[in-house]
């Protein structure tokens, strides 16, 4: 009864994650406790083996069934311990190792399985990892500022304070940068960003700084929710900024558009309600449309520029990029979503998955891409696939996988530079940026830059590397 009651524990815990596609609400955690109990279900169902006839089918179906449900506890907790064993304290690390250790043994001298299942301690450390990502989302590590590297600079500083960081401090974290638009000179940026607001930290959606001088961060916006999308739109000078995850004016959780100016200083301009999570988007200027994702993923909605008209959304489910790239010299792009991420046309408005022309069992594995990036003159695409720990080179006319390349498990974010042949890719829990040479096929630098890495671009110049973190904005020079 013992082992029951720890095996039904354990399995929640190790299915805990789930939790979070229900926003780690009451329903998530009822649906972890319900898929807990049907794991509980079948592998107590393994012991109707030794029957015969259908309940020994049912038996042996069920012995099956928990050698893969074991794969997969191992899979994931080797997964989020790579990704997340830095949040985990050592001493848990050791008894966590103890009662896995005593379990196998016991099992040995017993001669019969041990009160405690193997999928406990497994289930403890996944959801023990899971809790580390969420606590540490809300602190900044002072010992991590002082790991970057004398020649990385901190160009942008979450908190106001950071410079008075002692070794084994903690700071509220904030608000923390997200995303970046880089104006064509170089030296002023506006970037979006995430979080609660602290003392002395960022205080708005969308900010903006310039990196010559020491003028200071300015933001806008609602101080809730994730800001993410930014869109230049050059023919009327404005910057589109999108933030969902808010209360809406009329009630319901949807999202929001802000028309900015496109040169300093930042400003809101206009504002344009969905009751919908728009969250990314892009221009097509050969039809004068702006086209929005949704974090919900029901639909494509469509503004005509320049008087932000509401047009018929598109319903296209399923397509809400992390990371998109649209060129708008060739009307074409790449859309980082989905198993491999997906090709985008805006005039006609068109989404072609790769996935969909996958000529190889491999390219059908259950994937998730969190960025990507392209070259639009060889229409090649990169892509992170985080959950299969890989870098991928797609065909953009075939969609065809063209090459797999192990880099790690939970890579986001994905910088093309063509000059140097080298992908550049954020190490998003573990706070790292690595550069992937072409030539050589494998990681050739890597520069630490916090925690929380969610995005990187080169600086228009090509000479350095801007990329995000709980720390701020840090400039990488090449």
């Amino acid at each position: 009864m013992l082992t029951t009651i720890a095996f039904a524990l354990g399995a929640a815990l190790a299915m805990s994650f789930l939790s979070s596609f229900w926003g780690r609400s009451v329903t998530g955690y009822v649906v972890v406790a319900a898929v807990g109990a049907v794991c509980t279900a079948i592998w107590y169902g393994r012991i109707l083996k030794t029957h015969t006839g259908a309940l020994g089918w049912l038996g042996r179906g069920c012995a099956v069934a928990t050698v893969g449900l074991y794969s997969f506890w191992l899979f994931i907790a080797f997964a989020f311990g790579m990704m997340l064993g830095w949040t985990v304290p050592i001493w848990l690390v050791g008894l966590l190792v103890g009662l896995v250790t005593w379990g196998a043994v016991s099992s040995l001298i017993l001669r019969r399985p041990s009160i405690v299942p193997l999928v406990f301690p497994v289930g403890v450390w996944i959801a023990v990892a899971l809790s580390g990502w969420i606590r540490e989302e809300g602190v900044i590590r002072c010992d991590d500022l002082l790991a970057l590297d004398p020649s990385l600079e901190l160009v942008v500083a979450t908190r106001s304070d950071l410079a008075e960081c002692v070794p084994g401090e903690t700071k509220p974290a904030g608000r923390y940068p997200r995303t970046i638009w880089q104006a064509p000179d170089g030296d002023r940026i506006v970037f979006t960003t995430q979080g609660r607001i602290a003392p002395g930290g960022l205080d708005g959606a969308f900010c903006e700084s310039r990196l010559s001088d020491d003028d200071g961060v300015h933001c806008v916006g609602p101080k809730e929710g994730k800001s993410h999308g930014l869109i230049p739109i050059p023919e009327i000078d404005r910057l589109i900024g999108i933030q969902y995850a808010l209360i809406t004016p009329s009630g319901p959780r949807g999202g929001v558009v802000f028309e900015m100016p496109l040169s300093d200083p930042i400003e809101i301009l206009e504002e344009h309600w969905f009751e919908d999570d728009v969250a990314q988007g892009f221009y097509e200027p050969r039809n004068k449309t702006l086209y929005l994702f949704t974090d919900s993923m029901r639909r494509v909605y469509r503004a005509a520029i320049p008087g932000f008209e509401r047009l018929e959304p598109i319903e296209e489910p399923g397509l809400c990029p992390s990371e998109m790239h649209y060129s708008v010299a060739q009307g074409l792009g790449v859309a980082c979503h989905g198993p491999t991420g997906a090709a985008l046309q805006g005039d006609p408005f068109k989404v072609r998955y790769f996935s969909e022309n996958a000529t190889s069992l491999l390219d059908r594995i259950p994937s998730a891409t969190w960025g990507c990036n392209w070259n639009p003159e060889s229409k090649k695409v990169y892509t992170t696939l985080p959950n299969l720990g890989l870098l991928v080179r797609i065909d953009f006319d075939s969609g065809r996988i063209e090459k797999r390349w192990p880099i790690g498990f939970g890579m986001r974010s994905v910088e093309y530079d063509r000059a140097r042949g080298r992908v550049y890719v954020t190490d998003f829990l573990r706070g790292w940026v690595l550069a992937f040479d072409e030539a050589t096929e494998r990681v050739v630098e890597r520069w630490f830059v916090g925690r929380f890495a969610r995005w990187v671009r080169l600086t228009p110049d090509g000479r350095s590397l801007l990329a995000t973190s709980n720390l701020g904005i840090v400039r990488i020079p090449l």
